[in-house]
């Protein structure tokens, strides 16, 4: 072997050794990208088992009762940490009446009552506060919850005076 030979074969020694280098660096990489992958599975596979990823949902997409009472139109709040408020007027009972009772559009899938936000939007906005029975009386947990809690109070004592005159007026005719 001469000596430009044996330059060769070092040479290719070197080349050898430094694409295993290579590869070893591509391989810890990617291996390194597989658990960051594996890690963020496991904590949305947590946080969806914990119940706090919000469904997609539409105006005309079916919810349960027991999912309708926590919906702000009704006075309820959903907080970003997955805590739930119900409303203070509305229950479940409520709703189910106003369904039976024809003023709510309601459907039964999978033999639960179901309601969705534009039924509840053309129920609020025909007077429902008039037809449902008011739930127990729960405090207010929240300001957006104590000021809806005010405003029903006010309308609910605007109606009772107002059938106590029209009971006036028709006891003096």
């Amino acid at each position: 072997m001469t000596d430009q030979d044996k330059l060769d074969a070092l040479e290719l020694s070197r080349r050898v050794l430094s694409d295993l280098d290579e590869m070893e660096v591509e391989f810890e990489l990617g291996m390194q990208n597989i658990g960051r992958l594996l890690h963020a599975a496991k904590d949305a596979a947590q946080v969806e088992a914990d119940g706090k990823v919000a469904r997609p949902f539409g105006e005309d997409t079916p919810l349960k009762l027991s999912d309708a009472i926590y919906l702000p139109i009704l006075g309820g709040e959903v907080r970003r940490n997955g805590e739930r408020i119900a409303s203070p007027t509305f229950s479940k009972r409520s709703l189910e009446g106003a369904i039976k009772s024809g003023h709510l559009d309601g459907r039964m899938i999978r033999r639960k009552l179901t309601v969705t936000i534009l039924a509840l939007k053309a129920w609020l906005e025909g007077g429902a506060q008039g037809n449902a029975k008011p739930a127990a009386v729960k405090p207010a947990r929240s300001a957006v919850a104590r000021s809806n809690r005010e405003r029903e109070r006010g309308l609910a004592a605007d109606a009772f005076a107002r059938s106590l005159l029209a009971s006036i007026d028709t006891k003096t005719k």
